[in-house]
């Protein structure tokens, strides 16, 4: 093997390049946008203005694919928070302490990221990107995926043939319609859709950014009612981006006086009051199509082909695991490579490896979502005694966190892709989940308090019937 084809530019795309690149003499990553130069928007990315964040277990990847790429982040202005001592969140039963642990958190906008990735991987003399390519389809048969056909700029068709195809073409992947068409039955979906919706809008950060907290308040399901969130990330240049997320019959507008409204009638309103201190800039973005699904490519598909990142599994953007599920990805393909070596059926192996990634995000996600409602699911939950017990038991645990180092310490391990699930059944913070709780949880007041500039912005508190 020794030509690569990667199917789409983006973090997944780029990653995935940087991982099979020294494994094959040419790697060729087709994207039909023109990449910006700078940390700018290109137009195959919509989201691409919303928040982002990369969890330590993706910063850690993304490192182990391109050493130095965090530091040239935070070089470059983006933020690192501890968790969950660097957030102020009300986390469904109440709100946060302040401990440690070794989870964190990059903030950054996602025009930084891209950009910093594609800098980073310019070192790699095996990867080339054709821009303003578009992919029309894949070439060969059931059995052997040999190539793809594009269309290039000028408007002509060219099958450009690989040993292997990654398609990394994101949520709106034709892959599953390119493999019928060579005789493949495709991949089984699954999806979960609680009919999310985000509003989204950036801010000049009033005295900067340092040391603020990255501020939420969780939309918080089984509650018979829509899940309304909202979101202050600190990013480069001292600017923030605020970002409202509701499910169903509670998505919010782009209209201002709406936006605020929203803030304002969240569980508590510190978002609101802290929009209220900063410069708005630019127009209020919507966006829609938030849905979770799963395509088991680990089930079979042809030799010579693989699915990454979102491809795979895209995920409610609400969780922020997208950017950390591809750095980890890129590291499955490059896990597998390193084990299985080359051959024709290498994709199988890197697919394999990529569901195991996928399996704890993938569950957080829809079984958080399926708790909202009017949540659409092609896989109904059972509701028989082991999910119960799942909920009690996880439900259990958040309560813990709340008030317990070790409960806390372990659900930011997992919820962070650095620790696999097995850690939140580990003795210790079974027994913190399990024990009657030993502390009352933080008042607003005083989670406020622990953050000294958003005290100065906001005041230390409000009233209990707003707590």
């Amino acid at each position: 093997m020794s030509t690569a084809l990667v199917l789409g530019g983006g973090l997944a795309g780029l990653l995935a390049a940087a991982a099979l690149g020294p494994y094959v003499r040419t790697v060729t990553v087709v994207e039909q946008d023109v990449l910006p130069g700078g940390p700018h928007p290109r137009r195959g990315l919509p989201q691409g203005d919303f928040s982002h964040i990369l969890f330590g277990g993706g910063a850690d990847a993304l490192d182990a694919l391109l050493p130095g790429t965090v530091e040239a982040l935070l070089a470059a202005g983006a933020h690192r928070r501890r968790l969950p001592s660097g957030l102020l969140m009300r986390l469904g039963p109440g709100w946060l302490q302040g401990f440690d642990s070794t989870a964190y958190l990059i903030a950054c906008s996602r025009h930084l990221l891209d950009h910093t990735v594609r800098q980073q991987l310019r070192g790699q003399a095996a990867v080339t990107i054709r821009e303003g390519t578009s992919v029309l389809g894949l070439v060969g048969d059931a059995g052997q995926v040999g190539g793809a056909l594009v269309e290039n700029p000028d408007g002509s068709r060219e099958s450009l043939p690989a040993d292997l195809v990654v398609d990394a073409t994101g949520r709106r992947s034709q892959a599953p319609r390119w493999l019928r068409a060579l005789g493949f039955d495709g991949p089984r979906e699954e999806t979960v859709d609680a009919g999310l919706a985000y509003a989204a809008r950036l801010f000049d950060a009033p005295g900067g950014n340092r040391d603020f907290p990255v501020v939420s308040i969780l939309p918080v399901p089984g509650r018979r009612r829509p899940g309304r969130g909202a979101t202050i990330i600190p990013i480069e240049n001292d600017r923030w981006i605020i970002t409202l997320s509701g499910t169903r019959a509670g998505e919010p507008s782009r209209t201002e006086s709406e936006f605020h409204t929203f803030l304002r009638t969240l569980d508590h309103p510190v978002v609101h009051d802290l929009a209220r201190t900063a410069r708005p800039i630019g127009p209020i973005r919507t966006c829609h199509g938030t849905l979770n699904r799963r395509r088991s490519y680990e089930n079979g598909a042809p030799a010579g082909f693989a699915a990454t990142g979102d491809a795979v599994a895209a995920l409610n953007p609400v969780y922020g695991h997208g950017m950390a599920v591809a750095a980890q990805c890129a590291v499955a393909i490059r896990t597998a490579l390193d084990t299985e070596g080359l051959h024709p059926q290498v994709g199988a192996a890197i697919q394999q490896r990529i569901t195991r990634v996928l399996d704890t995000p993938w569950s957080m996600a829809k079984e958080q979502d399926r708790g909202f409602p009017g949540a659409r699911s092609s896989h109904p939950a059972t509701g028989g005694p082991a999910t119960r017990l799942t909920r009690w038991y996880t439900d259990r645990l958040l309560r813990a966190a709340l008030t317990d180092p070790t409960a806390a310490a372990a659900y930011f391990d997992v919820f962070s892709l650095a620790a696999p699930a097995a850690r939140l059944t580990a003795p210790s913070v079974a027994l913190a989940a399990l024990r009657p709780r030993r502390a009352d949880p933080l008042t607003v007041t005083e989670a406020i308090a622990r953050f000294s500039r958003v005290a100065e912005l906001v005041g230390p508190g409000r009233p209990p019937g707003q707590a």
